[in-house]
């Protein structure tokens, strides 16, 4: 049975009964109407121009005096029986036509009561003066117990009755695609979704021309995950004391044995001779079993040390050009492509070796007992110093005691201490010290950036921030990701700090110990009790930073590091009860330290469990969990006509997927989506490594209107089809040809601009972007100027076309046509020989001087930036710098270089010395430059000529009728491409807007698309009877229920026979009563709202009488998220952890009973335990109760309900007067 035979069979069953009232503003039939205004301040009655007769309204207007005008319509509201096409077409253009009209809250009109014909007339002076009375006071009405939406919207509450409601929707007709005589097929989807359906990727993977790896095949999810674990075992206190020379030794060898060991049982003694190499030679030569104990542990320590020394040079080298950002200057791409496996690895490496290796370099630099050259004296020693047997004669040993920084006690032997101290003093400077702050920075330039805007070019909100930074990790492939993908978003450089943390507590137990040279002489028991103190105040301070920071992305995650660092206190302090003897350790050493154990560990290994993808959806389906990803009950969830989130999920996304989709204009398998763009937005994107494809270009838009917004971006569309366009045109060629790339100048002549910090000569290198027009210039100094402006860019193009500036320019080509050369300039170097004398206060004393000459020199610029363009070095940065020799390396300022490159005196000579090189080199230098300009003016043109930046405002967000948009868009693009595509795509503009006509009629139906859409896309792959029915849910088919509003009974009967809702609730159900309830309600609230049908709602405890719209602003002052966003992305179904929305928290907040309420601190809990993702912010409110009442097993609405629904009058009818 499909939809509109459920709504055939429902209507049948109400055909005697009398027609239902008409939907909001949209099918009302014209009737004559008396219409007064009643002033609050005066209650003098005005007679103002008649409304126009489908906007006839009751609404409640804010003035400037803060006092309200109360405007009442008297009119004969009974809906007459017309044809149910024409009305529906009627209704569709009305709304179209008032869809820019000023919005305001109660601006659709409210369907009337349907069960009265009685005319209404003017109300006289006194009832008016008793309206405004009841106007101004919040109604309450005869004394009843309202019901709180926490039963109200249980599994098995009753069934709301809304009798009213159900005739209203059963008299909306289905969209005209359901009629038998539509020209689209009801088994197929509409176009172009069905394209995107076969290709089986989303938008997003198409956009981004990537797709999200699994998590079992993610590299940056396993080793993130790894480097977790990793990090938690060897940072443990527990472990520390193994991080010792012996203990690397014990590693190796037992590495050995089970490689000895790996013999098969028959057959032992046949032993080829590759299998006795490589279980018998090379294990004994990795065992060092030809050494002895001290010294093989030496070799082992010098061999790690070398190995990570080696790692960290290859982290340098390689990690130089990682910022994914400010390192592309100029249009070129100069990160390495592919996915650098090799750094990857190297990272890994040195972070998971970082806390072993930094902790035995400690341990040397404090010479622990694992290197005294003699047992240890201390232990069980019965006296303080003990007292030891000499080794031998006094002149061949050592004294006993004097087994510090010595590998050996024979005075006679080779002492390799010094070696190994100064080794572990470089691990301790480069990786313990150096390599975090590295990391932190790396990951610093590295975290993906968060465009500030949606694809609908809407500001985002913090929540949406969030949401789209966890989006972006998805997707990111960048070597480092797996360091910061698992913390949230201004926490990414976590890690680093991370290492410190886990160090610190190390350093104190290796450092403060009895058992080393610095501590060997205190007593044990006071050295003891010291380090357990500090290290119990160390782990307090971590366990506090956790509770407050947070910094992971995943709530589990963050529970999982609390029980850590718990564990970590827990287990300090029983050390602590152990060092200061505190008697019964039987009791909270031994059970009570494995019950702490138990339960941390048993926690660590069920969150681990828990954040695992596929039980996270198992979890969902076991709570019957429903998602959504705007607040969809919220009323200020835009319904208007031109609702971006019916705009976002049917045209644009339709005219998205035809251009992804399209053989011809799709974007290449193998092409990377990588922009030039700034951290800090200073400048626009642009879309580097153009292949010509209009879908690139499209992709291209989005990400500028994501950055932008939409104001800056339909301005400079503005300004690109304007009038002045040619003369802008103009301007935008003199800069492309010849006022791009370096040594180009620029300082701002408006005195409001301040001048740029640390720039001497207002040069540097400058490239254009075409859209929004922008010139942007990276001064030599490293900072950047942006200019927009159209005035800004004359001023450019007057001060590079100026004398002045031209002679500069020419004199920097001139040194630039010298970079690397050998030049010819003599040099006498002086040095003075002399000694220190000491008490010259470190000054010396010189007797003579040593002369050296010089004729010749190397001149070498040295670059900020990095631009390369057929071997030419073009980035910013121009320090001249002249190599005579290795110990003589000079300045500028030597030839009579100045920072405003005046041609001086010496400069002059310099360049006479030099003139046939600087003429040999300069037509080179200025071929190339010309090359780079052609190269880039022609990649703008190709841009704008396979898709003009037009589209994105003409057509991608502007719903209109297929036939004026194939025409006009035609005509505005020049790609052969796009015009056949657009041509011959008709059907595919007509489907995207019938179905955007058919859900954009009116409030209900258009809410109603939203609930549907919104419930498929964040549910199918949870909830199987979605998509067993996928043709019935899915929006991309025509006869998916999204379509067609049903009336209760209608859905409860489709929902039951797709096995998705039981007669009796039963406990797998994800649709139930309740939840139905809650549908309804909302629905009503969009056909009824501000009439007497409203459903009126309580405040806690308060009496005051309230719709929705009344208490979203009366609960206002509560913390808490408004989802209701601008629009929604594509198609994603995964599981994101976010704070509730408004309504979201206030249909599940339980009435309040006694005092205030305050803030739930275990307001979490659920999402801490991986069984919600969400979790409520902020104070919770005093819950909300409704106005209705239990009628024969259901609940129904009072019967005195209200005329005023908080702030509206509906009608007045004469009987009620």
């Amino acid at each position: 049975m499909t939809v509109k035979d459920l709504v055939d069979r429902f209507e049948s069953s109400l055909s005697a009964s009398s027609p239902a009232p008409g939907p909001s503003r949209s099918q009302l039939t014209p009737q004559p109407s008396s219409r007064i205004k009643v002033e609050k301040d005066d209650g003098a009655a005005k007679n103002p121009p008649p409304p126009h007769p489908l906007m006839m309204k009751t609404m409640t207007t804010p003035r400037d005096d803060n006092s309200r005008q109360l405007t009442v319509d008297i009119a004969d509201l009974g809906r007459r029986n017309k044809d149910s096409k024409d009305s529906n077409t009627h209704a569709h253009q009305s709304r179209n036509t008032l869809s820019s009209a000023p919005k305001h809250k109660s601006d659709q009109y409210p369907p009337m009561d349907s069960d009265s014909d009685t005319l209404v007339f003017a109300p006289s002076s006194e009832e008016k003066y008793s309206l405004i009375q009841k106007h101004n006071a919040k109604q309450v009405t005869a004394p009843h117990t309202p019901v709180a939406v926490t039963d109200l919207f249980a599994r098995k509450a009753a069934p709301l009755h809304l009798p009213r409601l159900d005739k209203y929707l059963s008299s909306l007709q289905p969209p005209d695609f359901l009629q038998d005589d539509s020209k689209w097929n009801k088994n197929s989807m509409f176009p172009p979704m069905d394209r995107l359906a076969l290709t089986g990727s989303s938008l997003d993977d198409l956009e981004t021309n990537s797709k999200v790896p699994a998590s079992w095949r993610d590299r940056k999810t396993i080793l993130g995950s790894a480097v977790g674990i990793v990090l938690g075992v060897t940072g443990s206190s527990a472990l520390a004391t193994y991080y010792s020379l012996q203990g690397l030794t014990n590693t190796v060898q037992i590495f050995a044995l089970i490689l000895n060991t790996i013999v098969p049982v028959k057959g032992s003694g046949v032993l080829s001779g590759w299998r006795q190499l490589f279980l018998g030679t090379i294990p004994n030569i990795i065992a060092l079993n030809f050494a002895s104990t001290l010294i093989q542990s030496l070799v082992y320590l010098i061999i790690f040390f070398a190995i990570s020394s080696g790692l960290l040079y290859y982290f340098f080298r390689s990690a130089l050009g990682c910022d994914r950002y400010t390192c592309i200057e100029g249009l070129q791409q100069t990160v390495q492509e592919g996915k650098r496996w090799a750094l990857l690895i190297v990272t890994f490496i040195l972070t998971v070796v970082y806390l072993p290796l930094s902790t035995m370099a400690v341990h040397v630099l404090v010479w622990s007992e694992d290197l005294w050259a003699v047992p240890n004296p201390y232990t069980n020693a019965t006296s303080f110093p003990p007292i030891v047997a000499s080794l031998g004669p006094a002149e061949e040993y050592r004294d006993p005691l004097d087994f510090c920084w010595t590998t050996t006690m024979k005075k006679n032997e080779i002492n390799f201490a010094p070696v190994v101290v100064v080794l572990a003093v470089v691990v301790v400077l480069s990786l313990t010290i150096w390599f975090p702050i590295a990391l932190r920075s790396v990951t610093k330039h590295s975290v993906p950036k968060v465009d500030r805007y949606t694809s609908l070019g809407r500001l985002r909100n913090s929540v949406d921030l969030d949401g789209e930074y966890h989006r972006l990790l998805s997707r990111d492939q960048n070597p480092f990701a797996f360091l910061y993908s698992g913390y949230r978003r201004g926490w990414g450089t976590y890690q680093s700090t991370y290492l410190f943390a886990k160090f610190s507590t190390l350093v104190i137990i290796a450092v403060i110990n009895p058992d080393n040279c610095l501590f060997r002489s205190f007593s044990r028991s006071t050295i003891s009790i010291v380090r357990q103190v500090l290290l119990l105040i160390s782990t307090i301070g971590f366990f506090l930073a956790q509770c407050i920071v947070a910094p992971f992305l995943d709530p589990v995650n963050n529970a999982s590091e609390w029980t850590s660092r718990l564990n970590y206190v827990a287990t300090a302090i029983i050390a602590l009860l152990v060092a200061l003897d505190i008697p019964g350790q039987t009791i909270y050493n031994v059970y009570l330290l494995y019950i702490i154990y138990i339960f941390t560990y048993g926690l660590s290994i069920y969150f681990t469990i828990i954040n695992l993808g596929p039980v996270r959806r198992m979890v969902k389906r076991l709570a019957r969990r429903i998602d959504f990803s705007i607040d969809i009950f919220s009323p200020r969830l835009d319904l208007s006509p031109l609702s971006p989130h019916i705009k976002r999920r049917i045209w644009q996304e339709s005219i998205t997927a035809l251009l992804l989709t399209s053989p011809e204009c799709r974007i290449p398998a193998k092409q990377r989506m990588v922009y030039a763009q700034a951290r800090d937005s200073e400048f626009p994107p642009y879309l580097l490594n153009f292949c010509g494809t209009p879908a690139e270009r499209h992709a291209e838009n989005l990400k500028i209107l994501r950055e932008i917004g939409s104001l800056k971006y339909n301005k400079a569309s503005a300004l690109l089809s304007g009038p002045d366009y040619e003369w802008f045109r103009k301007l935008e060629s003199q800069i492309q040809k010849h006022f791009i790339g370096p040594d180009c100048y620029w300082k701002s002549p408006s005195e409001t601009k301040p001048e740029i910090v640390g720039c001497a000569n207002f040069f540097g290198n400058a490239w254009w972007i075409p859209f929004p027009p922008t010139l942007v210039l990276r001064y030599d100094s490293g900072s950047y100027a942006v200019l927009q402006e159209v005035a800004d860019l004359e001023a450019y193009i007057s001060q590079n076309s100026s004398h002045s500036i031209r002679r500069r320019r020419h004199i920097r080509l001139s040194l630039r046509a010298l970079d690397g050369q050998v030049v010819k300039w003599p040099y006498e170097h002086i040095t003075p020989i002399g000694s220190q004398s000491p008490l010259s206060w470190g000054r010396r004393k010189y007797t003579t001087q040593s002369s050296v000459h010089y004729d010749h020199c190397v001149l070498r610029i040295k670059h900020r930036g990095h631009l390369s363009w057929q071997g030419l070095q073009l980035g910013s940065g121009f320090d001249i710098r002249l190599t005579y020799s290795k110990k003589v390396d000079l300045d500028g300022s030597v030839i009579g270089l100045n920072d405003d490159f005046d041609l001086t005196s010496p400069l002059a000579r310099f360049f006479m010395l030099n003139s046939q090189l600087v003429s040999s080199r300069l037509a080179y230098i200025e071929s190339t430059l010309a090359s780079y300009r052609r190269h880039h003016r022609k990649e703008c043109h190709r841009k704008s000529e396979a898709l003009t930046y037009r589209f994105l405002s003409h057509v991608y967000d502007h719903p209109r009728e297929p036939s004026g948009l194939t025409a006009s868009s035609i005509e505005l693009e020049k790609d052969a491409r796009v015009r056949v595509l657009m041509s011959g795509s008709e059907e595919v503009f007509s489907a995207a807007y019938t179905r955007f006509s058919a859900v954009s009629i009116d409030e209900t139906r258009t809410w109603w698309y939203i609930f549907w859409d919104d419930l498929w896309r964040r549910n199918h792959d949870t909830i199987s009877g979605l998509e067993l029915h996928a043709a019935d849910f899915n929006p991309y088919y025509p006869t998916s229920i999204a379509y067609t509003p049903l009336p209760r009974a209608a859905l409860e009967a489709f929902l039951t026979q797709r096995g998705l809702l039981s007669r009796s609730p039963r406990w797998g159900d994800f649709f139930h009563p309740g939840f139905l309830n809650k549908l309804y309600l909302r629905l009503n609230e969009t056909v009824f709202r501000g009439s007497s049908r409203a459903i009126l709602f309580h405040i806690g405890q308060d009496h005051s009488e309230l719709d929705m719209e009344d208490v979203d602003l009366d609960t206002l002052v509560q913390p808490s998220t408004l989802g209701t966003g601008g629009g929604t992305d594509h198609d994603n179904s995964s599981i994101r952890a976010r704070p509730a929305y408004r309504w979201e928290g206030l249909l599940s907040d339980p009435v309040l009973r006694g005092s205030r309420r305050r803030r739930n601190f275990l307001a979490k809990l659920g999402a801490w335990m991986g069984v919600t993702p969400l979790w409520r912010s902020g104070v919770p409110s005093p819950g909300l109760s409704l106005d209705v009442r239990m009628e024969n097993g259901r609940y129904v609405l009072l019967d005195d309900g209200s005329s005023f629904g908080g702030s509206r009058v509906d009608s007045m009818k004469l009987d009620s007067l």
